[in-house]
């Protein structure tokens, strides 16, 4: 069977679901829709989202998303079998959601965790497992009925970066899994979220980011983690911001591990020591 596919992703999140549409599903017709070009990283240059580069590269046919109602006109002109969204950064209209099977892969055991921050929050709550949850699409935000969900232990020493990535791949995974076992066989099975159980996460900002002495070492630890590598949580020393990067728990005391202070490399906190003998006071 040939599938006309439609891709929605923008961040390196979103990549390892698109490679596996591409690998696995050779014959379908795969179309993608991602945020426009932006200036990204040191520099002034505009340029594309990871999944953008990634479309390109293998020649598919992408387009910008810059308003709502042109992705709901693009989305009636492509007319997709399925609908696949990751990460994608923009509201998916009812109009779409009710007319296409539209499926989100979302990083947490939905409905604990809806919103933006589901792998931050995790490790700031210093849970030991989370997950995948595929969930058909309605206009609500994380709120459709779940298709699919696994499960995964949270190791001690992950933190954003390592978990972002266990939960990229093991989306994909079990996107692949549901499309092969459950779609294209029209065995499906909605699971309607018990909203007693609902949990919502907020957008990170700035102001999250600095470690105060307020915290116990858990949850300075756990803070650390939800943050490292980027954006980076800090503290003011000597009026600059350094970076801390990874740490470690004994007996409630948290030792740092690994800092990045302000305009150079990350370090071991050995070697801070070195140059600030006095060290980082949390």
């Amino acid at each position: 069977m040939s599938l006309n596919i439609l891709f929605l992703g923008t961040p390196e999140f979103s990549v390892p679901t698109l490679e596996m549409l591409m690998k696995d599903f050779p014959h379908a017709d795969i179309s993608v829709f991602t945020m426009p070009d932006k200036i990204r990283g040191r520099g002034s240059k505009l340029s594309p989202s990871p999944v953008k580069s990634l479309a390109l590269s293998h020649k598919l046919s992408v387009f910008d998303a810059h308003t709502k109602s042109d992705l709901t006109d693009k989305i009636h002109q492509i007319s997709p079998d399925l609908i696949i969204v990751v990460a994608f950064g923009m509201i998916i209209e009812k109009e779409i959601t009710d007319q296409y099977f539209c499926i989100n892969i979302h990083s947490s055991l939905l409905p604990k965790y809806r919103g933006a921050s589901p792998i931050h929050t995790a490790l700031l709550n210093g849970d030991d497992e989370t997950g995948v949850t595929l969930i058909k699409m309605n206009e609500k935000m994380d709120e459709g009925d779940v298709l699919s969900q696994v499960k995964l232990p949270i190791s001690s020493d992950d933190n954003l970066g390592s978990l972002t990535q266990k939960l990229s791949h093991l989306g994909a995974d079990t996107l692949k899994s549901f499309i092969s076992n459950n779609f294209l066989s029209n065995r499906i099975t909605l699971t309607p979220q018990d909203e007693t159980m609902a949990t919502y996460t907020k957008k990170i900002d700035k102001a999250d980011l600095l470690i105060t002495s307020m915290d116990s070492g858990v949850n300075l630890h756990n803070k650390i983690r939800a943050y490292s590598p980027k954006p980076g949580a800090y503290v003011v020393h000597n009026n600059r911001r350094v970076k801390l990067l990874s740490s470690q728990i004994k007996n409630d005391q948290l030792t740092l591990l690994k800092v990045q202070p302000e305009g150079k490399p990350a370090m071991s906190y050995t070697d801070f020591l070195l140059g600030s003998p006095e060290g980082i006071n949390i």
